[in-house]
């Protein structure tokens, strides 16, 4: 058991299997379209949809909670393994929004949580595994900063304009800085910003950026380029589903 729940790789060189990265985004489509087909059964009825949002809600923060009761107790609490990413930020955003309905909460995770969650889902840490609970913590609090909006998307239809798209773009912006400034001082990673190098980017795709100050200049280019895309397919979305 205590194999189980231990965070660190204890099978070396092992890399995640095919098979362990197809099944939580089958389950995230098979959820998505369970969704989509059950909306107005799901908007109709008031007590579903609270039971809904709340295992979601509750679901998330027994899995997240549990991910850093181990990490600060093996490890303690350093500046390396703060909930800083952009997916944890979200996930804590998303259990607020399952409670409080907050559309102000669902403007800010319909792009960070949707979009960190695919990306996660699609480009996982490679040494998970269906032997630990790191997997199942990994990919459940991924598959829910997805499927929290896009419920909030498809019962309550909430919906997205250019105004709120902007703000998030500010309020990430501000965050995404913040954050850098924290990186060059501590020397961490958190939502992958670095002004002078891409060293907060090693390991992942973001590495082939750029070097240097040109990793910072087109990091900005490409986010601004993704939220605005997001929005766009968003905005066609909305129209489909009415």
């Amino acid at each position: 058991m205590s194999k189980f729940f231990s965070l660190s790789n204890i099978d070396v060189n092992y890399e995640i299997t095919l098979i362990e990265k197809i099944i939580p985004i089958f389950i995230l489509i098979v959820l998505i379209i369970t969704l989509y087909i059950n909306r107005d059964k799901i908007r109709n009825n008031k007590l579903l949809d609270k039971k809904f949002r709340y295992y979601c809600g509750i679901i998330s923060l027994i899995f997240l909670s549990i991910y850093y009761i181990l990490e600060w107790c093996s490890n303690g609490i350093t500046v390396f393994n703060l909930p800083l990413h952009i997916c944890f930020i979200s996930n804590i955003l998303c259990i607020i929004l399952c409670f409080n309905k907050n559309k102000k909460i669902f403007n800010f995770v319909v792009f960070t949580g949707i979009l960190g969650g695919l990306s996660s889902l699609l480009a996982p840490e490679l040494d998970l595994s269906f032997k630990y609970f790191r997997y199942y913590q990994f990919m459940i609090c991924h598959i829910s900063i997805i499927i929290i909006p896009i419920y909030f998307m498809f019962i309550y239809k909430y919906s997205i304009t250019i105004k709120d798209t902007l703000k998030v773009i500010f309020i990430t912006e501000i965050l995404g800085l913040s954050l850098g400034v924290f990186n060059e001082i501590y020397n961490t990673n958190y939502m992958f910003v670095s002004f002078t190098s891409n060293e907060a980017a090693k390991g992942s795709i973001l590495s082939y950026v750029g070097e240097g100050y040109f990793y910072f200049i087109n990091l900005q280019i490409l986010f601004l380029i993704i939220m605005l895309l997001w929005y766009f397919i968003l905005k066609y979305s909305y129209k489909l589903m009415k």
